[in-house]
């Protein structure tokens, strides 16, 4: 009878051990203070510098949305944006408190949640939305450092975004 228990506790860690694989976890900077607080410096200096109050670049996502599976990995492709054509080193970092540290915990995010977003997202209305919009900053501005400066100070609405809809779940 003991041999039968113990079979069966060893069957269902094993189990559970498995189970542990199919979890897409929170990327650690996205629980960090002092990522957040690192954010927060950046986007804050942005943001005094920024005189166009009505555009938004980042489009709204509703609660309801939030809480939908794939809007994590939607929310990784427009990160994967911004570390591709926005937060890539420039010579305007200088002007940017902390965007080295940003730089870095953004990049630990997308590579974290990169084995569980698998789907190309890059036709999901949010993400061409975001990508429109980039672009049409960056010609109503006539200077790639204003649309930039734009794009730098809604990081934290991206990584608020990330840190809503990117909690541990099973995979699908």
């Amino acid at each position: 009878m003991n041999c039968v228990a113990l079979l069966a506790l060893m069957c269902w860690c094993v189990l559970c051990g498995e189970a542990m694989h199919l979890m897409r976890p929170r990327p650690s900077p996205l629980d960090s203070a002092a990522s957040w607080n690192n954010l927060n410096v950046m986007t804050k200096k942005a943001q005094s510098s920024d005189r166009d109050h009505e555009t938004r670049l980042i489009p709204v996502i509703s609660t309801e949305m939030m809480k939908q599976e794939d809007t994590c990995c939607i929310n990784a492709m427009i990160l994967n944006y911004y570390l591709e054509n926005i937060l890539h080193e420039h010579p305007t970092d200088k002007d940017y408190p902390s965007i080295g540290f940003v730089r870095s915990d953004l990049h630990r995010i997308a590579k974290d949640l990169e084995p569980h977003c698998k789907k190309d997202y890059s036709e999901h209305e949010h993400v061409k939305q975001f990508t429109d919009k980039y672009r049409k900053a960056r010609a109503l501005y006539g200077d790639v450092t204003k649309a930039r400066n734009k794009a730098v100070g809604e990081t934290d609405i991206l990584f608020h975004y990330l840190y809503e809809s990117c909690t541990a779940r099973k995979r699908v």
